[in-house]
């Protein structure tokens, strides 16, 4: 069984001491390949440099819209740079965050532009953050990209209408630990809807912790419990749920299949 888990942060301080047994610990769980993402340019040199260290770990580059304030137009020369690592292949988290709005509005929507401008200098699939704000998110994608985009919609919180809209752009849609909550039967019915060459599962770590771990710091391995929880929905094995989530996520970052790649 090969499982993937699309968004973590291994980089993070949460992991900081025991991030050899963590990852022993997703092998041991099936996972095989962990994409690690920056939040902000320090943080995102941060995923590199572990990426650079784990055969089966890559990284994704970019400023979260809560840090969209302190973005600054040299940083984009760096994180330009950044993208010509081996073991980068996203750019993100990038989006738009009308839920907390930690950053002004109007600036989280100039630098999402400009994350924008080097998926397209990059080549290098999007991965987005998007909450209360997916009308803005999909209006701003089109005006610079056009109607059909190449990226992910991380940790899914959408509607249907939000799941329609995304899929006409062609859009990969990403679920975390949140869909085995009980109470989040909204997530769960949405699920089957989602075309199932476009699904990818994640964990979010060190956040969002699946049903069963709620309570304890995230990790990759927990992967194993969201996509059991999905599979059963969807009414396959987990071993197929598995390899189709696999193979969507290999389409999407093309990485090997195995995840097995010498670091730079």
């Amino acid at each position: 069984m090969t499982l993937t888990d699309t968004h973590a942060h291994l980089h993070f301080k949460d992991f900081e001491g025991d991030t050899d047994q963590t990852l022993a610990r997703a092998r041991e769980n099936g996972v095989r390949v962990v994409l690690s993402v920056g939040t902000q340019l320090e943080c995102s040199r941060q995923a590199v440099a572990f990426a650079e260290k784990h055969d089966n770990v890559y990284a994704a580059v970019g400023c979260h819209p809560h840090d969209s304030k302190d973005f600054r137009e040299e940083d984009y020369e760096a994180f330009k740079q950044l993208t010509r690592h081996p073991k980068v292949v996203g750019i993100g988290e990038v989006g738009l965050d009308f839920f907390r709005n930690l950053s002004p509005r109007d600036w989280q929507e100039k630098v999402f532009r400009k994350f924008i401008q080097l998926h397209k200098e990059s080549g290098l699939p999007l991965i987005l953050h998007i909450r209360d704000a997916h009308a803005e998110t999909f209006r701003i994608l089109e005006e610079e990209v056009g109607s059909r985009v190449c990226g992910v919609l991380h940790c899914f919180s959408g509607d249907m209408a939000a799941l329609e809209k995304a899929s006409a752009m062609g859009l990969w849609i990403s679920f975390a630990g949140n869909i085995t909550y009980k109470k989040n039967t909204y997530l769960q019915g949405i699920l089957p809807h989602v075309h199932k060459d476009k699904i990818l599962t994640e964990t979010d770590s060190p956040f969002l912790p699946p049903e069963g771990f709620r309570g304890k710091r995230n990790e990759p391995a927990f992967v194993r419990a969201t996509a059991m929880h999905m599979a059963a929905i969807l009414d396959i094995s987990l071993d197929d749920f598995a390899a189709l989530t696999s193979r969507n996520a290999q389409e999407l970052f093309g990485w090997p299949l195995d995840g097995e790649r010498p670091a730079a």
